[in-house]
């Protein structure tokens, strides 16, 4: 059943793009084999860029960030050799089974090596500390500012999109975390003279407040939704981690979840969706039928969080409205962030 189910999505890709990332995902997915990620890193073109620069560098490479961009270059990467870690506050430890040194052994030992900036917060002011310890930008790979510009091209900047503009665009923003998804939209909107209007949807107390100070301070039109996307109303823990918070029995917050056309009137037409919402997409997916069904909106659907989502999405989708063609994107150097779109 799943390989007729595969092979059927496989023919509703719109392009070659697609195909290959849908082919890599899926092998990732079968095997958890890291390559196939590599190669789906690789169909961004500076993705690809600085992948060959660390591959092919005779210098020693050190990953300057011990986080979670780190780990996962070392685990995507792991036909790479590296060195160690650098970070300003935990040297003298281990991750990931590296040795953790400071700046200043960094500079002793390793002052013309590669030294890759993998985190998202702090590239700027530690790319700035480098330069100003003698290193340098040449022998400098920023991560961390390559993920920025992904942030802004994420759900909006497929060719295809532009042929399916509405003049008036209704953005369910699912998992709206800071509103910065949905500044997007409203930029993307603007570009072309469209007016939009927000959903916003965000069950996490501290998320939902950084958002909606952020769209009030923009002007943007906006309807604040304080529960999470599901199939049904329910009630249910949440575990609540800045930007990968998620529906889980052991959370720490207690939320409400509903469905899409529970609390979004039937009569409005949404033109556009887009879901990051942790592993919750299929439930969503499922409590948005009516909506999906009748207005055929645009959709941007994550399918990483799940090994299964790269079927199990599209096809629930295709079930829904089997007039929908699908394209997929990649938005990270990592096996995170790989797009579903609808159109």
């Amino acid at each position: 059943m799943e390989e007729k189910r595969i092979r059927e999505i496989y023919s509703l890709l719109g392009d070659n793009i697609s195909k290959d990332i849908f082919g890599n995902r899926v092998l990732y997915s079968l095997t958890g084999d890291t390559k196939y990620i590599r190669n789906i890193v690789c169909t961004l073109e500076k993705s690809k860029e600085m992948y060959q620069q660390m591959k092919t560098s005779f210098q020693k490479k050190i990953i300057f960030g011990a986080g979670s961009v780190g780990r996962r270059l070392v685990y995507i990467y792991n036909d790479i050799q590296f060195e160690c870690f650098a970070d300003n506050h935990c040297s003298g430890q281990y991750y990931q089974g590296y040795p953790i040194i400071d700046i200043c052994e960094l500079k002793e030992k390793y002052p013309k090596e590669l030294i890759i900036i993998s985190t998202n917060q702090y590239h700027k002011e530690i790319l700035q500390q480098l330069l100003e310890e003698g290193f340098q930008e040449e022998n400098i790979i920023n991560i961390g500012k390559e993920y920025e510009k992904l942030n802004y091209l994420q759900y909006f900047d497929l060719p295809q999109l532009e042929d399916n503009r509405k003049e008036k665009e209704i953005f369910v923003d699912g998992g709206c975390f800071d509103g910065s998804t949905s500044l997007c939209f409203m930029n993307w909107c603007k570009k072309v003279n469209r007016r939009g209007y927000c959903y916003t949807w965000e069950p996490d107390p501290v998320n939902r407040e950084k958002c909606i100070r952020v769209l009030e301070n923009k002007g943007i039109e906006y309807q604040m939704i304080p529960k999470g996307l599901w199939s049904e109303y329910a009630e249910m823990n949440f575990k609540s981690s800045g930007g990968g918070s998620y529906i889980s029995e052991n959370g720490d917050v207690h939320i409400i979840v509903d469905s899409m056309d529970q609390c979004i009137d039937i009569d409005i037409p949404v033109t556009f969706i887009k879901m990051d919402i942790e592993g919750a997409e299929y439930q969503a997916i499922l409590g948005a039928r009516n909506i999906i069904s009748k207005y055929k909106p645009k959709l941007a659907i994550c399918v990483y969080h799940k090994l299964e989502d790269i079927w199990e999405l599209p096809w629930l989708l295709h079930e829904i409205q089997p007039g929908y063609t699908f394209f997929l994107r990649h938005y990270s150097f990592s096996d995170v962030e790989t797009v579903l779109y609808a159109l």
